[in-house]
């Protein structure tokens, strides 16, 4: 038996079931990442708050237990594909569902190149730059390439890069962490109190709130992606069981492990200074520490972790598309809900993916945009998710998604109400600003009318006949 099919919720089975449980909790492994968010922002959270970055990680961590508690919650009940976009809509009525949708599709069309920037960007700063004459944005799009590939060929080749990945990343990272920590333990003069510093680089004073604030940018960024599981639930064995185990076990194991590698990289410094100052902190810790060739080798697991987060995002983008096209809830509806019946995978939406987030890479060409824009659209689409589980949810739940949605207000404004840099101005805020105009453009051109003539929307009968209410 593999579950709950869609059609309980108006929907025919078109996508594959191929996805066992250890392949769930990979795609949501893999997709949080911990070595691509916490290589990709470290540098960033480290100029903000010194070596108590450590501690806005573990507040990030605790924050994002209560989401993953609500979405663990929420496909339990609705085990469909679409996540946030199919919840909203079932219980916060359409056109609040039609906007989380839109909110996760611009957090993830912008996360994907800032994962697949973190290739180029370390490519770059290797071995004194010798690789630094090939451009960012070329080897970025590359990457994203591959990805979109891989994702049309197979969901059951994608599936099994991932649980590669997901080995590949525990044994690597935490193997590299654990050295660093036994080395610390034999040569590093520095105390363990070291760890409480908070000297922020730009004001060479304590971080204050607002720095702290702003360092929660690399865990609020990496932490996030637990909800692949439950995006792909249409394609799960078992989706009302093994969907919110994974959703939960990936956190918690992403972020153990994470905490565990700052904890090995953190001790690792010898002069804090030098190290904010430096573009990749990280990569000077492994190659004074470890030498350039075990430093070459560390990063061949980064970039593993990289693509497989990368397979991971495009998978949950294209599914996220699928579900609102096959609703008429986006532009393009027609196109995007078809589902190629060799590969059972939704081509036309991997296609577009590919083609949004090159298109980004472009554009902009600014790998830090892409994350800030990323977390603040992001935490605004866990917030509607947040107030969904509020309203249909009662005891306990209800409880976590108030607590859930208070945390989500506030890691936005951390994110968006400093300044990132001096003289940087608010770029995560004017970003996102674009990205809802966009949506509100969308919403008014083309859903609005659809809404209101009954063209569009989740299915009638799952509304009203939905065994999961």
């Amino acid at each position: 038996m593999s579950g709950a099919g869609p059609e309980r919720f108006g929907y025919r089975q078109q996508l594959r079931r191929t996805l066992r449980a250890f392949s769930s909790f990979a795609l949501s492994f893999s997709l949080i990442s911990m070595t691509t968010g916490i290589f990709g922002d470290f540098s960033q959270g480290l100029r903000q708050a010194g070596p108590a970055v450590l501690w806005s990680w573990v507040v990030a961590l605790g924050g994002q237990m209560l989401v993953a508690y609500v979405v663990a919650d929420l496909v339990r009940r609705y085990p469909v594909s679409g996540y946030g976009y199919q919840w909203v809509s079932r219980i916060l009525g359409p056109g609040a569902g039609f906007f989380a949708g839109w909110l996760l599709l611009v957090q993830w069309t912008t996360g994907l190149p800032g994962i697949c920037g973190v290739v180029g960007e370390y490519l770059g700063a290797l071995e004194g730059g010798r690789y630094a004459g090939i451009p960012v944005s070329l080897i970025t799009v590359a990457v994203i390439s591959a990805a979109a590939l891989l994702n049309i060929a197979s969901m059951r080749l994608t599936a099994l890069w991932n649980d590669f990945g997901v080995i590949t990343e525990i044994v690597g990272s935490l193997g590299v962490a654990l050295v660093l920590l036994v080395l610390f333990g034999i040569h590093h003069p520095s105390p363990a109190r070291f760890l409480l510093t908070s000297t922020n680089y730009y004001t060479h004073h304590g971080a204050g709130f607002s720095g702290f604030a702003l360092s929660l940018l690399m865990g609020a960024w990496c932490l996030t992606g637990f909800e692949a599981a439950a995006d792909l639930a249409e394609e799960i064995e078992e989706p009302e069981t093994v969907a919110p185990r994974a959703v939960m076990q990936s956190l918690i194991a992403s972020g153990v492990g994470g905490f565990v590698v700052l904890l090995g990289f953190l001790l690792s410094i010898r002069n804090l200074g030098t190290a904010q100052a430096s573009a990749e902190p990280m990569l000077d810790v492994l190659e004074t520490r470890l030498g350039s060739f075990a430093a070459g080798l560390v990063l061949l697991v980064v970039f593993a972790s990289v693509f497989a987060c990368a397979l991971s995002t495009l998978a949950l983008l294209s599914r996220l598309l699928f579900a609102m096209a096959r609703d008429n809830m986006i532009p393009g509806a027609k196109w995007l809900a078809r589902v190629n019946t060799r590969h059972g995978t939704p081509v036309a939406a991997i296609v577009l993916v590919w083609f949004l987030s090159c298109g980004v890479v472009l554009a902009l060409e600014h790998v830090a945009l892409f994350t800030a824009t990323s977390v603040v659209a992001g935490y605004l689409g866990y917030g509607f998710i947040a107030a969904a589980g509020l309203r249909d949810s009662q005891g306990l739940v209800r409880w976590v998604s108030g607590a859930a949605l208070a945390w989500c207000v506030f890691v936005t404004a951390a994110i968006t109400i400093p300044e990132p840099s001096p003289g940087a101005g608010h770029l995560p805020a004017r970003a996102a600003a674009w990205g809802l105009a966009a949506g509100l453009a969308v919403y008014v051109v083309f859903i609005r009318g659809r809404l209101a003539r009954g063209e569009a929307g989740v299915a009638a009968e799952a509304l009203i006949n939905s065994e999961y209410r």
